[in-house]
């Protein structure tokens, strides 16, 4: 995977969506699972891709609500930095991967070892949690 480093990752977007952080919102995720996801997901690195990535893990976490949606759309609009930064084309997108992660029927992938399916067709995994 050719992801960010955790140190490269800025401020706001760790503040948001690591799960150290006490301001994390549901979905929260560490680096490798969400790099995980990219894979399951069959999307790159594009914004679009990323928009689709997190909206898909904030909607399989069965915490989130609607003021949790709100809140990211505004900060990830807004206080993103670049090349981070979300802009209104990019909100289908994470909006499709909302309700993707809704439909999934394994939920909470956000907290999944990834590593006991490290010999696992991808296929079997994407089957199992419901998005084959």
């Amino acid at each position: 995977m050719k992801g960010d480093a955790s140190d490269a990752i800025p401020f706001v977007v760790r503040l948001l969506e690591n799960p150290a952080s006490p301001l994390a919102l549901p979905g929260m995720i560490d680096l490798h699972r969400h790099d995980c996801l990219h894979l399951l997901l069959g999307r790159g690195f594009s914004l679009d891709d990323e928009a689709f990535v997190v909206g898909f893990t904030m909607g399989n976490d069965r915490r989130t609500n609607g003021l949790h949606l709100a809140i990211f759309k505004a900060c990830s609009l807004l206080f993103y930095p670049r090349p981070y930064r979300f802009d209104p084309s990019h909100l289908p997108s994470f909006d499709a991967g909302v309700v993707l992660g809704r439909q999934a029927r394994v939920r909470n992938l956000n907290q999944l070892d990834f590593r006991s399916w490290d010999h696992q067709p991808l296929q079997a995994l994407r089957e199992w949690i419901g998005i084959g």
